[in-house]
Formats: structure tokens, C-alpha cells, sequence
């Protein structure tokens, strides 16, 4: 039995609450004009941009309230997450209007790690972030990038941020043998793509079948998304040390092509691992996500979706890049195999390729971090491809091509 089966026995019975009364959705109600009104009377503030993301946000939200089946804690979790992000919008709006400035920040060359989950993302961002030349995104910045109500200054909402985290470990134990949580570590940039109601973060979190589907369809939300991408981090960047971002997220894959169009000298490290290894555990982490939202967890819809979701995007990008439609220099191969095998060797072949200064003293950071980390330092991630319905022909057959245009080296 997969460990994302079991519930910590005090969140079990605070689910029970829902089915108990028989009114999940008015005891946890996900409306959508109804948290916007909220998340504009708790700041004070009015202005959130133009109407053109109303409409994927409204999807969104009800998408959310029929679709997920979420339970009576999910439905919590939606609430806070939407109105969190609500309101970071609306102070984001409000800064820019006080200091336009902000929005002249240059964002050069930034460095963009993409890869299926579980293809060694993680840990790379974590290792290059060592260098004190570039900058990664913290998780405490990424939720609260600004000041507001008793929270106004870093050590506060470094706080305010652990204590979600720790919430977070505390539902899901289990979680700790894929992702280490912590406010002071490097985070995906996904999270500043929730602010445009259209990217991948929401579609990991809730199973919202509808509003993906209808997301798929239209052309502005990824372009509007990147841009807010963008504006986000001119936000952090103000004021500060200008250097290259490091970010980091599988569901760049997708929208690569929109992304160079955002930035067109962004640097990209593209990473790779065995299909049969990444496969399974992107399906395992996708229904931990959502386990912890809803009871209609079901592994073999999970497995379908890191066979044939991640097997177009990679499947996707290979051809864009064959055919010469990404920018051959500025796009970086990384395979896990290597960067277990010689971590300190792997990361100088991505500097040399990406024409970065190896920093003095950087191998002996690299060598210190991973001492403090070792593989397994929270326990194992378990799990089979039979359990989300597939098997090791499947995944081959899917992911053939990819394999050997890359020559990526099978593990045993």
C-alpha cells in the first residue's frame, strides 16, 4: 500500500466533519467573486490588473469547487491558497503603482532549469544556488514576496512561511522522501505563475478537469503568465544586487517556446533520466499532491499522466530543438546519471557550456551541501509502475525515441 494511502489520524477526523454534516461546500465555501471581495476588504487594496484574467480565474475556482471531489481540508487549502494569491496581486499592484521603477528592472540572462519531476531538478537548483553570483527565488519570498499586516519585515514572514511549510509536513509526512520543505530553501518559480490563474500549479494541486481542458484553449493565458512571471521578480529584484535568477519548474516543458519569447537570452538546462525511473515517480508525486486535497485519488489516471503528459513535453521539445526552433546555444543538457556520479564535474560541464564563471571555492560548497544531504536523509520514496497501471514496455514504448536521441544511460 502506497504511503499517500494513509492519513495522520487527526486530519482523518477533521475530514470526517465534512461528510458528517453533509455540507463540505458551505462549510467551506469556493466562490470565486466572493474571495475576491474578501482578499480586496483584508488589504484595503482595489486594483488587480486588467479584466483579461477574470475569466480564468472565475474557471478556475469553480472548476475547483465541482470537479475536485476535494475534501473538507482541501476545500481549506483551496481558500487559503487562492486568497493568499489573491492578495499578493493585489499588493503587487499596489507596489508597482507607488514605485513604477520597479518595472524597469532589467532581468537578463536568467537561468532556467526545466526537467521532468524527479530528473535531478531539485538538487541541481539547490547546487548551482551555492554560487553567490547567481539568485534563486526562496520559498518564504516566493509566498510573501512583500510587506503586509503584522508581517513587514523578512524575518516575520520567513516565519510565517515555515509555519505553512511545517502544516504542510505535518498532513503529509510522507512528502519529505521526495521534496525537503523549508522556508529558507530555493523554490519553484511555478508558484509565481499562479498569479495569472492559468499555469501548471493549479492543475498539479486540484483535479480540475473542466478548466484545464478550457486553459488548453486559449492562446493569452501563457504569454499573460510569463509577464507576470517577470514583473514578479523585478518585484524581488528591486533595490537589490542585480544577478542572474536561477528558477526552476517541470511545467516549463509545455510553454518553452513561450518562454523564450518572455526572455529570449534566458539560459536553459534541459535535464534527462531514465523514463522508467522519472515515469512512476512523477505519478507518485502528483497523487500526493492531490491526496492531500481529495479522496478520488486514482493511481492509474496518475500514471497516465506522467506517461503520455511528460512524454509529449520532452517528446515536444526534442522535435522543437531538432528542427532548430530553440536557440541550440543557449539550451544545456544535463543527465542525472552524471550529476550522481561526479555532482562537482557535471555542474562545471553546465557553467563551461553556459559561458559562467566558476566561482572560487564553489566545488568545496557543492561538496559540503551534499555531505549534509544525503540521499535518503528523510527516508525512502516507495513506489512501482505497476501500481499506477503501467509497466516497463509501456513507459519504453512511449519514450524510445527520446531515449536514444539523447542517449540517456538506463538505470538498473
Amino acid at each position: 500500500m502506497a504511503p499517500y494511502r494513509e492519513r495522520p489520524d487527526w486530519l482523518r477526523r477533521l475530514n470526517s466533519f465534512g461528510p458528517a454534516t453533509g455540507a463540505a461546500q458551505q462549510l467551506v465555501p469556493l466562490e470565486p467573486d466572493a474571495l475576491l471581495a474578501l482578499a480586496r476588504s483584508t488589504t484595503g487594496l482595489h486594483e488587480i490588473g486588467d479584466d483579461a484574467w477574470l475569466e480564468s480565474y472565475r474557471r478556475m475556482v469553480s472548476s475547483i469547487d465541482t470537479e475536485s471531489r476535494a475534501n473538507l481540508v482541501g476545500r481549506f487549502l483551496a481558500r487559503v491558497e487562492i486568497l493568499r494569491v489573491l492578495q499578493t496581486r493585489l499588493r503587487l499592484y499596489e507596489a508597482w503603482a507607488k514605485t513604477p521603477a520597479i518595472l524597469d528592472e532589467p532581468i537578463d540572462r536568467p537561468v532556467f532549469v526545466l526537467g521532468a519531476p524527479r530528473t535531478g531538478t531539485t538538487i541541481l537548483l539547490e547546487l548551482l544556488a551555492l554560487d553567490p553570483a547567481l539568485r534563486a527565488p526562496i520559498a518564504w519570498e516566493a509566498h510573501h514576496p512583500l510587506p503586509h499586516g503584522d508581517f513587514q519585515d523578512t524575518e516575520s514572514r520567513r516565519r510565517l512561511a515555515e509555519s505553512e511549510q511545517e502544516l504542510w509536513m505535518e498532513m503529509q509526512p510522507e512528502f519529505a522522501t521526495l521534496h525537503e520543505m523549508g522556508s529558507d530553501l530555493p523554490c519553484e518559480c511555478v508558484h509565481f505563475l499562479a498569479l495569472e490563474f492559468g499555469g501548471p500549479y493549479w492543475a498539479m494541486q486540484y483535479q480540475a478537469p473542466g478548466f484545464t481542458e478550457w486553459a488548453m484553449t486559449q492562446p493569452d493565458i501563457v504569454p499573460r503568465s510569463y509577464r507576470l512571471h517577470r514583473q514578479f521578480l523585478q518585484t524581488l529584484q528591486y533595490g537589490e544586487e542585480r544577478k542572474p535568477w536561477l528558477l526552476k519548474s517541470p511545467g516549463h516543458l509545455r510553454t518553452i517556446e513561450d518562454l523564450f519569447a518572455e526572455y529570449p537570452d534566458a539560459i536553459v538546462i534541459h535535464t534527462h533520466r531514465d523514463p522508467q525511473k522519472f515515469v512512476g515517480s512523477a505519478a507518485s508525486t502528483t497523487a500526493m499532491l492531490q491526496w492531500l486535497r481529495t479522496e478520488a485519488v486514482d493511481p492509474r489516471l496518475y500514471g497516465q499522466l506522467g506517461l503520455h503528459g511528460f512524454g509529449m513535453m520532452l517528446n515536444g521539445v526534442k522535435e522543437l530543438r531538432k528542427a532548430g526552433q530553440l536557440p541550440a546555444d543557449q539550451m544545456i543538457d544535463s543527465h542525472f546519471a552524471d550529476l550522481m556520479a561526479d555532482p562537482v564535474a557535471a555542474i562545471r560541464k553546465i557553467y563551461d557550456a553556459a559561458g559562467l564563471d566558476w566561482p572560487e571555492g564553489h566545488a568545496d560548497r557543492i561538496d559540503g551541501y551534499l555531505r549534509d544531504k544525503p540521499k535518503g536523509k528523510h527516508g525512502k520514496h516507495e513506489y512501482t509502475l505497476e501500481e499506477y497501471g503501467l509497466d516497463a514496455a509501456t513507459v519504453d514504448a512511449v519514450y524510445a525515441d527520446y531515449v536514444e536521441h539523447y542517449g540517456i544511460e538506463r538505470e538498473s
